[in-house]
């Protein structure tokens, strides 16, 4: 379904105080999460080396890229910040490809233009680098070629490049979704020797299944045992959300009473994104009201309408023993037990099954384990799995 011009006004014109959703939130619609911003600019300026988590859209990735690194690039004029996203690999070359595309976007952007073959030939050499430049813009890029047949040894290579940069220029490291290189064999090790190969230089590892850092970091035996220190974003609390609300509501001259906001909140599992996106919608369908239950109920389904085909095409891609127990697991809203009699009852499925099915989706982070047992990760989609499903 194509948007209303006056729901693209929302979206496309940037205004100084929107819901943000769907790219990283700017450091002025970041809702609170200051606790979170000073304990990292406290890591970064002692150089320590930090474990941050926290579930999917939850503002991990906005703050660090766009206070954390952008504070780190002003406070040093000649600065080299690595970044690279870790979401998904799945073996030893797709690890190394992935660390080696952030080495050539972020070495071209911390370099300045005259100088970079230079500097690239003598920062990179052994991974001959080669220098061109974007037809439209004229901004340079770098490309790699570890040369290495064996992903170990290009990996290695790779590092120890990243490693000299680092003693040279003053550094930020920088690993988003790590936890994916449990599912890599070998990989946790090599990366252990890496990190320890860098010296008094900030490491920020970034996380959103917990269970998965625990086996890197917390197990016994764990292969990152003992390194560095956690640091968790929680919940963004209710009255802070709740002003957060009010003052882009205020533009279309809508209110939303505490216990209102508070409820929504829980709707959406107090996931910063969902929230946003459920508020722009109800800015989308109302103005000059005060916003009741019944206006976030037709907004949440008007959302859901408009997102049907994206997420049954979603569901498509799961087996139906997945879907048939992420259905369950919507209907219950959180399952304490998933071996229980009731719940096997209402997957009609083994106790095995069940288990392995779990299992996949904590792994995909489909689902995720809190406090009360295992629910869906996603709000909008236990929503729709309740409505359609």
């Amino acid at each position: 379904m194509i948007p209303s011009l006056s729901y693209q006004r929302y979206h496309t014109i940037d205004t100084m105080k929107q819901f943000v959703f769907d790219r990283l939130v700017d450091r002025d619609n970041i809702c609170n999460l200051e606790r979170e911003q000073r304990q990292l600019r406290a890591a970064v300026q002692s150089a320590s080396r930090v474990v941050v988590y926290g579930p999917r859209n939850y503002g991990k990735t906005s703050v660090v890229r766009n206070v954390t690194i952008e504070e780190f690039q002003v406070g040093h004029k000649r600065h080299f910040v690595y970044f690279a996203d870790l979401l998904g690999v799945r073996s030893m070359r797709s690890l190394t490809q992935r660390l080696a595309a952030g080495l050539q976007r972020c070495f071209a952007a911390s370099f300045p233009v005259k100088g970079l073959l230079e500097s690239a030939a003598r920062l990179l050499g052994s991974l001959r680098p080669e220098i061109s430049l974007d037809p439209q813009t004229g901004s340079p890029s770098v490309s790699l070629h570890p040369g290495a047949a064996d992903s170990h040894l290009a990996l290695q290579t790779l590092w120890e490049r990243i490693a000299r940069i680092t003693e040279e220029i003053d550094s930020l490291v920088v690993l988003d979704e790590f936890q994916d290189v449990a599912l890599v064999e070998e990989a946790p090790a090599q990366l252990r020797t890496c990190l320890e190969a860098l010296g008094d230089v900030p490491v920020l590892l970034l996380g959103s299944k917990r269970h998965m850092l625990a086996e890197l970091f917390a197990a016994p035996g764990a292969p990152l045992a003992g390194w560095g220190t956690d640091l968790e974003f929680r919940s963004i609390p209710y009255d802070d959300y709740h002003a957060y609300i009010e003052e882009r509501f205020s533009q279309r001259h809508l209110a939303i009473a505490r216990a209102v906001a508070r409820s929504l909140q829980d709707d959406m599992q107090r996931v910063p994104e969902a929230i946003n996106r459920l508020c722009a919608q109800i800015m989308e369908l109302h103005e000059h009201t005060e916003i009741g239950r019944e206006h976030v109920r037709s907004a949440l389904l008007k959302l859901l309408e408009n997102r049907e085909g994206r997420h049954a095409s979603y569901l498509s891609a799961f087996s139906g023993t997945d879907e048939t127990v992420l259905t369950e697991i919507a209907r219950h809203g959180t399952v304490e037990h998933p071996q229980s009699k009731r719940f096997l009852g209402g997957v009609g499925l083994s106790s095995r099954t069940v288990a392995l099915s779990f299992r996949r989706l904590w792994n995909q982070g489909v689902i995720e384990l809190v406090a009360h047992g295992y629910r869906i990760a996603d709000p909008l989609l236990a929503a729709y799995l309740v409505r359609y499903r």
